[in-house]
């Protein structure tokens, strides 16, 4: 009960994620390339912070955070961090068709995201697929500098897409 209690404070005091073209923030500030290596870092701290309550498989947490996205140029101002089947692939878009070829992994869980888009319909029985910066990248796929989407099925969500969670509109 506490769990969506709090869940939903987080929803009414604003939590859906918010996008904008490289925006000034602590790290973008720096310039891209260290505003990457901000939010490459995929560390023991956000492990323990995203550990609570939430992370329980079918609930995500709400984080006020930045991430420089070098492929998209944007930098994402919040993610959710959910639980996810580690080991699983990242896709270059919301599809499994050879156009959109796995572009890296997802090595730990939980990790964070920080939109949904619609594509292809995979095993989950949904369309909904989460983006991303992967923990690996394939060979020859640095042009994406890491970001991709993962289909809902690898992601623990009672529910897709997420609430409060926004829609990506990448191509």
């Amino acid at each position: 009960m506490a769990v969506i209690a709090a869940l939903l404070a987080v929803l009414f005091a604003g939590g859906a994620a918010q996008a904008s073209p490289a925006q000034a923030s602590p790290a973008s500030a720096e310039g891209p390339r260290a505003a990457a290596a901000h939010s490459d870092v995929r560390t023991a701290a956000v492990r323990t912070a995203a550990a609570g309550p939430f992370t329980a498989q079918g609930s995500c947490t709400y984080r006020n955070v930045s991430h420089y996205d070098a492929y998209t140029k944007r930098t994402w101002t919040s993610d959710w961090v959910c639980g996810n089947r580690a080991g699983a692939p990242l896709y270059a878009c919301g599809s499994f068709i050879s156009a959109c070829p796995v572009i890296g992994w997802l090595d730990t869980s939980p990790s964070w995201f920080v939109c949904w888009g619609r594509g292809a319909w995979h095993n989950g029985g949904n369309n909904i697929w989460y983006y991303t910066k992967g923990d690996r990248m394939a060979s020859g796929e640095a042009g994406h500098h890491g970001w991709g989407f993962i289909p809902a099925v690898d992601v623990w969500t009672s529910t897709d897409p997420w609430p409060g969670m926004r829609e990506c509109n990448i191509p």
